[in-house]
């Protein structure tokens, strides 16, 4: 998975706001919020994160985590398991990477540094 460009990253965000946290037929509604839940922790996509830096995930996932299956009028969906990877610098329990390159934040209002960008 390293090597990925920032097409990739950005068109995965794309997918991740647009539904269902991954395959589905969800509408994008407010009750699929992308939520990923990993190691007790509750993480939200970073934000920015069309324009987010590139931050390489290191080699085999650290752990599963999961997204809440969605309610958006079709009836429930059962959880979705995810891989969860380490991002190169950063202690996980501030920020990970999900196996389809998208970095989620415990605290996006305060982004570790490697993440920040710069203001305009």
């Amino acid at each position: 998975m390293n090597g990925r460009g920032p097409a990739v990253l950005a068109a995965a965000a794309l997918l991740a706001l647009g539904g269902c946290s991954g395959a589905g037929s969800g509408t994008g509604g407010m009750d699929c919020a992308w939520e990923l839940h990993y190691g007790g922790r509750l993480y939200v996509m970073a934000p920015g994160q069309e324009s987010a830096k590139v931050v390489p995930h290191q080699g085999d996932p650290v752990g599963q985590g999961y997204f809440d299956g969605c309610q958006d009028g079709g009836g429930p969906e059962p959880r979705q398991p995810v891989s969860v990877y380490r991002l190169l610098g950063l202690d996980p329990e501030l920020a990970v990477m999900t196996e389809d390159d998208i970095i989620a934040v415990t605290d996006p209002g305060h982004l570790p540094a490697p993440l920040a960008m710069p203001s305009s």
